[in-house]
């Protein structure tokens, strides 16, 4: 609305008057031209006629202040119709003191009410001056203005009222899914899980509405595993309290005196102590690593040799352990931490070993890379797929009837997850239900190693190239 006033109503004026002055000058190249020809009867007809045609008139006099030829009359509103002798002296000298031969004046005349517009131009025709006076009146551009602010204020009251509709049709439509998405947000916050955001007006409730229903199953995911982690987190803890509470007071009460007995009594309240001891290590160390507060402290060492290390904390397990690393494979990585992500695998590998009773640890160097894959399988019952994304949470189990089973806290996969993703080294797992798990990490080669492999790599290339 602004830029339609400026363009009707402030810039008309100036853009009227301009081009209002060009066709003037037109206009007086055009009586110059039917001069030159000669017969100033017919130059009067012609000149009258592109007058009267522009709501012009015009008078034109000779060097003397006598005028020759009168055109167009244009009724009362030519103003130059009978000008005085004073007069035309006047308008010839100001013509005559221009350094361009004209000059214009726009001004209100009192007379007729209206404003008005005045050109003086001196012309050669046949080496004779002469001077041309035109007058026009310019009311058609007073009249537009009044009938064009007229439109405009209709216009602008219909714009108006349209744009409040508009504007309140659309603010309706556009606030009502926003103020049901943020009641139920409100609820959400609230802790309410039962909330579903089925909004769908346009394209960013639609996305608002998904980015929340998704927030709102993650929550659910992680209020489902903070009951189960607070109920088995209960259950390790109780269970090894009571136990050392009872053998405490049986000792009291029964085996004080009984050596053999006491001493049995006081080694299951220390397994009990000890495994405690271990819940507690694997919740701190799980905090530590998921918070990545800590220092990888990396060093090369042999594969081969850390496997070995891992199996001998089993031995006493009935398992066969096969290791099938290369022993000239070094590796460059924090060798505690990576140690603790194998004992843990091995360690899970050994609750769900098949029926051949066999855990195999293998290695192989990863193509177009700098980095090792480790694997341990078992040939155990295998993964479901519906919950094989789900066993590195903290205490998911496969049974869901929780319980504890030797010296696992129920935390070692999650351990695993973390300290893989706080130190880059990609891990996952593969298995087919019936026929077993295969669970890897990587690690990176060392950089000797690297270039070791790398020379012999282009050097057999060679041998064959030449070959050939």
């Amino acid at each position: 609305m602004l830029f339609l006033w400026m363009l009707q109503i402030s810039f008309i004026g100036p853009y009227y008057e301009r081009n209002r002055f060009q066709l003037i000058q037109s206009t007086v190249t055009e009586i110059n031209r039917q001069l030159a020809k000669g017969d100033f009867s017919a130059a009067e007809k012609s000149i009258s006629k592109t007058l009267t045609q522009e709501n012009m008139c015009g008078v034109i006099y000779n060097n003397q202040g006598y005028r020759v030829l009168l055109a167009a009359e244009n009724g009362n509103n030519c103003h130059i119709t009978n000008l005085s002798s004073s007069a035309v002296t006047e308008y010839i000298s100001m013509v005559n003191n221009s350094a361009t031969n004209d000059f214009s004046i726009r001004f209100n005349s009192e007379i007729f009410e209206q404003g008005m517009y005045f050109y003086g131009k001196m012309i050669t025709v046949d080496d004779f001056d002469y001077y041309v006076f035109i007058n026009t009146p310019i009311e058609l551009l007073d009249s537009t203005v009044y009938v064009l602010k007229r439109q405009f204020g209709l216009v602008a009251l219909v714009v108006f009222s349209v744009a409040t509709l508009v504007t309140f049709v659309l603010s309706r439509r556009l606030s009502q899914p926003i103020t049901k998405i943020t009641k139920q947000a409100e609820r959400l916050a609230r802790g309410d899980l039962d909330v579903s955001f089925d909004e769908r007006e346009y394209t960013e409730v639609e996305t608002l509405s998904s980015a929340l229903n998704y927030a709102t199953d993650e929550f659910r995911k992680t209020d489902e595993l903070r009951r189960d982690l607070v109920a088995n987190v209960s259950h390790d803890i109780k269970t090894p309290l009571t136990m050392i509470k009872a053998y405490a007071e049986m000792i009291e009460d029964i085996s004080g005196d009984d050596k053999d007995m006491r001493e049995k009594h006081l080694g299951i309240i220390v397994d009990e102590a000890n495994h405690l001891e271990r819940l507690v290590n694997d919740m701190l160390t799980l905090s530590k690593y998921e918070s990545k507060v800590f220092d990888v402290k990396e060093t090369k060492y042999q594969l081969k040799d850390q496997v070995d290390s891992t199996f001998s904390l089993f031995q006493v397990l009935d398992i066969n352990f096969i290791n099938d690393v290369d022993e000239s494979i070094m590796v460059e990585a924090d060798e505690i931490k990576m140690g603790q992500v194998l004992y843990n695998f091995v360690n899970n590998a050994t609750r769900y070993v098949g029926n051949d009773k066999t855990i195999r640890v293998t290695a192989r160097i990863l193509k177009n890379t700098h980095e090792v894959e480790i694997s341990v399988i078992d040939k155990g019952p295998g993964i479901s797929p519906e919950i094989i994304g789900n066993i590195w949470d903290r205490y998911y189990k496969i049974d869901k009837n929780y319980s504890r089973s030797g010296s696992n806290s129920g935390l070692g996969l999650s351990i695993v997850r973390a300290i893989c993703e706080a130190t880059g080294s990609k891990y996952g797992v593969d298995s087919e239900l019936g026929k077993g798990s295969r669970f890897y990490y990587t690690l990176r080669l060392s950089e000797e190693d690297s270039k070791i492999r790398k020379g012999k790599k282009e050097k057999s290339g060679t041998v064959r190239k030449d070959s050939i």
